[in-house]
C-alpha cells in the first residue's frame, strides 16, 4: 500500500453507530495507517480524539437530532438513509477520485458508503454494529409486522421514488439485494459473539464476529471518582435509555415509583439537565445525573436497566452484568429477545407501542436479576464469548487485510 493512500471510513450521526469504530480507527492509527473518517460536523471532536483525520458530510440535511428523531421508525430511517445517498454518493465519488483510498469502510447503514465502494470497485469493509436479525426465523411477532406496516404506509412512495432515483443515476449495481440493510462488504465485521448472534442462513463466511469493541485498559474499577457516593455494600443498578432515548422522562417517573426505599442503590443517567427539571424529585436511594461514565459505572453494577441498545447490551455483558430490557422500538426488542433467549437478563415491554412497563413490572423483574445467580452466570458466559472474540485488535487486522 503506498503511503499516500488512506483508509476512508463513512458513518452515520449516531454515537450507537460511532461508538465500536473509535477504537479500531485508534488501533489503526497506532499502526501508522492514515485514515479519513467521514460524519457530520456533530461528532467532529469525538472523531478527532481517536487521533484520525476528520472530514464533515456536505450540508445535506442530515444531522445528529434528525437521525435521533427518525431512529423510533425503522421505514423513517429507511427513506432517510435513501434520501442522504442520493445527496452524499455523488460527494463520496468525488473523495474517492481525489484520496484513492486503499480501502473503504463503511457503516451497515451508511448506504452511500456501500454504494461507492460497489461504483469504483474498491475493497470494502462494513462496520455493523447491531445483531444480525435478516433471515433468523421468527424473529418478528405479528403484532411487530403490523405495527412496521403502520409506519411504513405514509413512507413507501419516497422509499420507491428514491430508490428509483438512485437507480437511474448511477445504474442497478448500486442496489444488490432488494433489502438496503445492512449494506455489506467484501468483510462484514460485526461487533458481537457468534455466541451472542442468533442463527441465520444468511451469515457466510465473510461475516467475522469480533465481540463488543471495548478498551478495558482505558477504564478502572477505581474510577468512581465522578462525584458519586456510591455504596460499596448495597447491590448497584444502573439505569440509563442511551443517547437518543433519555427524554423519556414516564420511564425514570416509573423507576422512581418502583424503586424509592429498595434496598439497592440506583445510578440513573437521565440524558440532559431540561430532562432533570421535568422529572420529580428522585428517592434518597437514587444517584441521578444527566450523563453517566457508563463503563465505570457497570464495572460496580450487579444489573443493567437499558433499552436494548447494541451498546448498552453489549457493555453490560462485557462486564458480565445481567440485564433488564426496556425497548423503544422494533430493533431493540429483537435486542432484548436475544438477550431473554441466551438468559442473560428480563425483558420488558416488547409489545407494540414498545417500552410500556409499569413499577411492579420493573421492580420484580430487577429483584428476580438481582436474586437469581442464574442470570448473572449466563451474562458472564457471553461476557466471556466477547473478549475471546478479538475485540478491537481483531477488526483492525481484518481491515488491513483488505489493504492489498
Amino acid at each position: 500500500m503506498s503511503a499516500s493512500q488512506p483508509i476512508l471510513v463513512l458513518n452515520v450521526p449516531a454515537h450507537g453507530h460511532i461508538n465500536p469504530t473509535l477504537p479500531v480507527v485508534a488501533e489503526l492509527a497506532s499502526r501508522r495507517h492514515r485514515l479519513i473518517y467521514y460524519d457530520t460536523e456533530d461528532f467532529r471532536a469525538k472523531i478527532e480524539e481517536a487521533g484520525v483525520e476528520f472530514r464533515a458530510y456536505p450540508a445535506s440535511g442530515l444531522t445528529a437530532s434528525d437521525f435521533a428523531r427518525r431512529a423510533e421508525s425503522l421505514p423513517d430511517v429507511t427513506l432517510l438513509i435513501l434520501e442522504q445517498s442520493l445527496q452524499l454518493l455523488p460527494f463520496v465519488l468525488g473523495e474517492i477520485d481525489r484520496e484513492n483510498p486503499s480501502v473503504l469502510v463503511f457503516d451497515s447503514i451508511a448506504l452511500w458508503g456501500m454504494q461507492a465502494a460497489r461504483l469504483r470497485r474498491l475493497p470494502s469493509v462494513s462496520s455493523i454494529s447491531t445483531l444480525i436479525h435478516e433471515g433468523v426465523p421468527d424473529a418478528m411477532t405479528a403484532r411487530d409486522v403490523l405495527h412496521l406496516l403502520r409506519d411504513a404506509l405514509p413512507v413507501l412512495l419516497g422509499i420507491a421514488r428514491r430508490r428509483r432515483g438512485l437507480v437511474a443515476r448511477f445504474g442497478p449495481q448500486v442496489f444488490p439485494r432488494k433489502s438496503i440493510a445492512p449494506c455489506l462488504g467484501d468483510t462484514n465485521i460485526v461487533y458481537t459473539s457468534r455466541t451472542f448472534q442468533p442463527d441465520t442462513t444468511f451469515i457466510d463466511d465473510t461475516f467475522r464476529f469480533v465481540g463488543p469493541s471495548i478498551r478495558p485498559a482505558t477504564h478502572s474499577r477505581a474510577n468512581d471518582s465522578h462525584g458519586l457516593d456510591i455504596d460499596p455494600d448495597r447491590p448497584c443498578v444502573y439505569l440509563s435509555l442511551g443517547t437518543i432515548y433519555h427524554r423519556a422522562t414516564n420511564f425514570f417517573r416509573t423507576a422512581f415509583e418502583s424503586f424509592a426505599g429498595h434496598s439497592a442503590q440506583f445510578v440513573a443517567s437521565a440524558g440532559d439537565e431540561a430532562n432533570l427539571r421535568d422529572l420529580p424529585p428522585a428517592p434518597a436511594n437514587f444517584i441521578v445525573r444527566p450523563y453517566m461514565p457508563q463503563v465505570d459505572i457497570l464495572h460496580r453494577a450487579d444489573a443493567f436497566v437499558n433499552h436494548g441498545g447494541m451498546n448498552s447490551i453489549s457493555e453490560g455483558l462485557y462486564f458480565a452484568v445481567p440485564l433488564v430490557v426496556v425497548p423503544q422500538q422494533i430493533e431493540q426488542a429483537l435486542n432484548g429477545r436475544r438477550v431473554a433467549e441466551v438468559g442473560a437478563g428480563i425483558l420488558l415491554g416488547d409489545r407494540p407501542p414498545y417500552g410500556r412497563v409499569d413499577a411492579d413490572q420493573l421492580r420484580a423483574a430487577v429483584d428476580r436479576v438481582l436474586g437469581q445467580p442464574v442470570y448473572a452466570a449466563c451474562a458472564r458466559r457471553i461476557g466471556e464469548s466477547f473478549r475471546k472474540s478479538g475485540g478491537y485488535a481483531e477488526a483492525a487486522s481484518l481491515i488491513e487485510a483488505r489493504l492489498g
